[in-house]
């Protein structure tokens, strides 16, 4: 809690600067690693982000935050679900929301593009979402959240930006997180009982640790 504090401390101080700075949007892939690789192979996904770093003093040095959803996976099940709900659609997610800190180091190397690294920190916020509709194309008629946890994350990031003019960059990156124990659900571990007409739900836990490669472009704010 205390490296995320600083960093955001961090992150107000510079935007009261006078500094070029930017901000984008990135699509990422999800894959498991470590311990979660062990205990759920199944799991993989993507998502999309929004991320800003500014630069302080005209130095290589940048700091600013970034937050992205992810799914991991879904599962659906049509038919008879009990006297209560009938015969509906019934659509669950399983999706991770993420916010991040990030200290970013990125020299100018005088060679056309821009290579850096990010040091994050942050927070995971876990869950899994039912939505059910009377048919395929018809309105929601109740949502809610089946399971969430949160945890805290730390990484790193590296990629490149590859200027496409002078105001927008091609971002190219990896990204490699560690979290701390954290419960999930997964479309493996939920299943339908037909004696009770309920979901079984079996919670599984482990480090919520994760490999991503993506790309995304940014623009150059002044």
């Amino acid at each position: 809690m205390k490296i995320i504090l600083s960093l955001l401390f961090c992150c107000g101080l510079a935007i009261s600067l006078n500094a070029q700075h930017t901000a984008g949007f990135q699509l990422h892939s999800f894959l498991p690693s470590g311990e979660l690789k062990k205990d759920s192979p199944a799991i993989w996904g993507g998502g999309f982000g929004v991320n800003a770093a500014y630069n302080l003093s005209s130095s290589p040095i940048y700091v600013g935050g970034m937050f992205d959803m992810t799914r991991y996976g879904s599962e659906l099940r049509d038919g008879w679900h009990g006297e209560a709900l009938g015969d509906v659609r019934y659509r669950r997610h399983n999706e991770m929301m993420r916010l991040m800190a990030l200290i970013r180091f990125s020299p100018d190397c005088d060679a056309g593009f821009y290579p850096y690294t990010d040091f994050m920190a942050g927070v995971n916020y876990i869950y899994t979402r039912s939505i059910l509709r009377e048919s395929a194309l018809g309105e929601a008629f109740d949502h809610f959240v089946d399971w969430r946890d949160f945890s805290f994350t730390y990484g790193l990031t590296a990629g490149v930006e590859i200027p496409l003019n002078e105001t927008v960059l091609l971002d190219l990156f990896f990204r490699t997180l560690k979290s701390n124990r954290t419960k999930y659900l997964t479309p493996n571990s939920t299943t339908y009982d037909r004696q009770t007409e309920s979901y079984l739900l079996e919670v599984r836990q482990s480090r919520f640790d994760s490999f991503s490669f993506g790309i995304g472009l940014k623009f150059y704010i002044d």
